[in-house]
């Protein structure tokens, strides 16, 4: 709850402790929790400040028509690791001129409200992408993964991920056949910066092995020449 509050904001948060309440298979302790008082005024509080903004918002907005002004025909992917935050996201975005957006998400469905995407529909919402019917494709973590998302000028990172891996692969659809940009979104003194830290960590770590192995690899052949 912390986490989404400080790096999501209060409508992911606010959606966040409805399903909690929602959840039909809450156990003793889920039950107990939820009638706590004190557990009680946080849905309070978190429900009357679901309309105001993260301040990320605010930064995203400003990156999206710095991007579109510079270049038109831009196109975008925002990542979230929330499929929650994808929601205030579009509504942003709908008020941006000259900017079109689609929701991208995996199979589950999470609650009615919170449908997900089949495979045809995943396949149909790529093809719109292709072919520009519009500009800004709004992602959970399923776009990370290998499918065919087109090169794209732009990349956000919603927030920072703790993992090399996906952060690789996140920036990894943008660049690969023109040059392309990245931006990762962090609030300051939250998890965002511990997280980013660590991954930064992470890949230098896995670009010093591979380096490691591409040497001894290199000193292997070349023994191998001199033997011959």
């Amino acid at each position: 709850a912390m986490e989404l509050i400080e790096t999501q904001g209060a409508f992911t948060l606010d959606r966040y402790l409805t399903k909690l309440r929602e959840d039909p298979e809450q156990g003793r302790a889920g039950k107990a929790l939820l009638k706590d008082e004190r557990w009680v005024e946080g849905e309070a509080r978190a429900r009357d400040l679901s309309t105001v903004e993260h301040p990320k918002m605010e930064k995203l907005r400003s990156l999206i028509g710095e991007q579109m002004s510079g270049k038109p025909g831009s196109r975008i992917i925002v990542f979230t690791q929330y499929r929650d935050t994808i929601e205030p996201v579009m509504s942003l975005i709908a008020g941006l001129g000259g900017v079109t957006a689609e929701r991208f998400v995996g199979q589950a469905t999470r609650s009615p409200r919170d449908k997900g995407l089949k495979q045809r529909e995943q396949a149909e919402v790529l093809g719109r992408f292709r072919d520009g019917a519009f500009n800004v494709l709004v992602s959970s973590s399923i776009g990370e993964e290998g499918l065919h998302v087109p090169d794209v000028d732009l990349v956000v990172f919603y927030e920072a991920v703790p993992s090399e891996i996906r952060s690789i692969q996140r920036r990894g659809r943008t660049g690969r056949t023109m040059p392309g940009r990245v931006v990762v979104l962090l609030a300051e003194g939250t998890i965002d910066e511990a997280y980013f830290r660590t991954t930064a960590n992470k890949e230098r770590k896995m670009k010093s092995l591979i380096e490691g192995e591409r040497e001894k690899g290199a000193d292997g052949l070349h023994a191998y020449a001199a033997k011959a």
